[in-house]
């Protein structure tokens, strides 16, 4: 348990502060929006490490072969979050509000956006993989072992993303009005940078 714990907690740290796609909008949601948005949205993207994880563990050799030699794979990963990125800039031009009732309504969209963040970025699952081989040899590729090591790892990242969330939630009273729609505009640039790198890793790498 001990060493399942001592690999699960660094590896947890650096997963939670990743820069990806779905680090940035947990931030932006929490400032923008609440944090209980950010949160859902934060355990839309576990249920994703979840399959990721599974994919890892027990996937086939040659499924992992598959989507490393597939362009389509990563093309489709880029431009699926370069659409979010466009998704953020449409909506900055709109403004936003702060309705409890409608953040209460979309607690599910929430859910399903940090879901498909995650997962349809390719790169998470190689993460996943190259992690668990990488660990795997180091604990012997005991199950029990890899089982604690998974979910202290999710654990350790759940943690830090809860402080993250209520440390950004203290800027969402200095920002409103037009500053929200700055946040929600590099938001979207964000995401379609990253897209972008998506994309044309995959076809050059």
């Amino acid at each position: 348990m001990l060493e399942s714990l001592l690999y699960a907690i660094p590896l947890g740290i650096t997963l939670s502060f990743a820069a990806g796609p779905i680090f940035f909008v947990v931030i932006q949601t929490s400032i923008t929006r609440s944090k209980t948005g950010a949160f859902v949205l934060d355990l839309g993207a576990i249920l994703a490490d979840l399959i990721f994880i599974g994919i890892a563990f027990y996937g086939s050799q040659s499924l992992i072969r598959f989507l490393k030699n597939n362009i389509w794979v990563g093309l489709i990963s880029g431009l699926a979050v370069i659409l979010f990125g466009l998704y953020y800039i449409r909506k900055s031009r709109k403004g936003s509000q702060f309705k409890n009732t409608v953040l209460d309504q979309r607690k599910r969209f929430f859910f399903v956006k940090g879901f498909l963040l995650n997962f349809l970025n390719v790169g998470v699952l190689f993460y996943w993989i190259a992690t668990t081989v990488a660990i795997g040899s180091l604990l012997d590729h005991d199950r029990d072992k890899m089982l604690l090591f998974y979910v202290f790892t999710l654990g350790t990242y759940l943690l830090i993303d809860i402080f993250k969330i209520g440390f950004a939630n203290r800027f969402k009273d200095r920002l409103q009005g037009r500053k929200i729609q700055m946040v929600e505009k590099i938001m979207g640039y964000v995401l379609i940078a990253f897209g972008v790198f998506i994309a044309v890793r995959n076809v050059f790498l």
